[in-house]
């Protein structure tokens, strides 16, 4: 697209050369030779100031809201946050694949993946960059969606009531899905139904030709079923009566792999997927039921499940100091990621020792929560070490050890670890976990 066509859809005044752009960057610190830089601005920062940057790194064009010096091809509107929306708007109008949204607690950006992934077998597919899912994210990966594409996965997310039905409405999917619900980011959304009913926004389909994709075995399935307006509703889970049925789940930590079976449509297949996690089974299933929907054969879903690289620190297993194994699940937690980061080691021969930092926004309940949290790891590891004074309400058990600081956690932690032991380490992103995996897996003196 070139610069006099964003002018016109975002309204906007063209200075310069109108040339050609194609890939565009918030943030100059990732910014590419000949992204075009949108200069956005918030109540502590203002992407103007960061300009000298962007021409630094060779962006070739910039988005602003007024007009700068240098001499550069810039487009200059009212607000650059609806330069995102107006031309997302556009993108999605003029696309003429299959779009597919994906929102859920937990699993959105791994689902994302392997849907995304299985579906490059029938063409060319757009996605998600990163985990960009909020307001700023989803428009943002708009921008780069055109015509080439036959396909775009598109994960949203939500902190706070009105945000799925927002983006949804920006997205309008053809295909739905919803991973599954539970407890997060209470601080902004009351408790588990108001989760729910949040996340159900995304089957409202602007359309009468929708596909919903749902959860079976949460319990608002019914409410999600009798409240949409699908034309299609398809649903995978443990349940008997799921569409896309998962059972006998087989975790093999070593190889990094998890084995299941599915049944669908009066067929049995046998499946693996990378990654260790009852959850990457039924995200899997969520997304062969997606895959078949789009034409994919289940010999070709079969290949690419295998094939698929799920995202960092997801619970991924690496060589660690000492000969041991370190399953790096840091990214992010809340309590149902928790409690399938534990279950993963249930059948783990050797000591097993849980590393665990706070789970944050869990609201009024945050103590009451970890010590549920606790006393289920106490089910699952041999050890329980944990960083955060969310931790503190978990009673006077004998064996809890509240760190405080990284490096003395991991001090003590090298002294008890060998090549007979497997670590799991998980917390919220902004209690820094990584610091600890990392500092495990680098001190490995060979790799799986």
């Amino acid at each position: 697209m070139n610069l006099k066509d964003l002018a016109k859809i975002s309204k906007g005044k063209l200075i310069g050369e109108s040339i050609e752009v194609d890939a565009f960057s918030i943030d100059t610190r990732t910014l590419k030779p000949d992204d075009t830089y949108i200069a956005l601005h918030g109540e502590n920062f203002d992407g103007h100031d960061f300009i000298p940057d962007a021409l630094d790194n060779e962006a070739c064009a910039v988005i602003v809201s007024k007009q700068i010096p240098q001499k550069i091809p810039q487009i200059i509107v009212s607000d650059t946050y609806k330069f995102l929306e107006m031309v997302a708007i556009n993108n999605r109008k003029n696309f003429e694949g299959k779009l597919i949204g994906i929102t859920g607690t937990n699993g959105k950006t791994s689902t994302k993946q392997i849907v995304s992934n299985l579906l490059e077998n029938r063409g060319l597919c757009h996605k998600t960059i990163g985990n960009k899912n909020n307001q700023i994210g989803v428009p943002f990966t708009l921008l780069s969606l055109n015509s080439k594409y036959d396909f775009s996965v598109i994960e949203i997310g939500t902190s706070e009531p009105g945000e799925i039905e927002i983006l949804s409405n920006l997205i309008k999917p053809d295909i739905a899905a919803i991973t599954n619900v539970s407890l997060g980011h209470l601080d902004g959304l009351r408790d588990t139904n108001s989760i729910a009913e949040e996340k159900g926004n995304i089957f409202n389909f602007s359309t009468d030709c929708g596909v919903a994709i749902l959860p079976r075995d949460s319990d608002y399935y019914g409410f999600w079923s009798d409240n949409t307006n699908a034309k299609e509703q398809i649903s995978f889970g443990f349940h008997k009566n799921s569409d896309f049925r998962v059972s006998n789940i087989k975790i093999d930590i070593i190889n990094n792999t998890t084995h299941f079976n599915l049944s669908f449509d009066d067929k049995f297949e046998s499946l693996s997927i990378n990654g260790i996690s009852q959850f990457n089974a039924l995200n899997a299933a969520l997304s062969v039921a997606i895959g078949l929907y789009c034409g994919v054969s289940i010999e070709e879903i079969r290949h690419s499940l295998l094939l698929t690289h799920l995202p960092e620190r997801r619970l991924n297993v690496s060589l660690a100091q000492n000969g041991s194994i370190v399953i790096d699940d840091s990214y992010n937690s809340n309590p149902a990621s928790m409690k399938n980061a534990l279950d993963s080691l249930e059948k783990a021969d050797g000591q097993k020792i849980c590393v665990l930092g706070s789970m944050k926004e869990m609201g009024p309940k945050s103590k009451e929560i970890h010590k549920d949290i606790y006393n289920y790891a106490t089910k699952k590891a041999d050890m329980i070490f944990c960083m955060g004074e969310e931790w503190s309400g978990c009673g006077k058990d004998q064996n809890l050890i509240i760190y405080e600081d990284h490096d003395d956690l991991y001090h003590h932690l090298i002294n008890l670890i060998d090549e007979n032991t497997i670590i799991l380490v998980k917390g919220s992103r902004s209690t820094r976990m990584d610091l600890i995996a990392d500092k495990l897996k680098n001190n490995a003196t060979t790799t799986i």
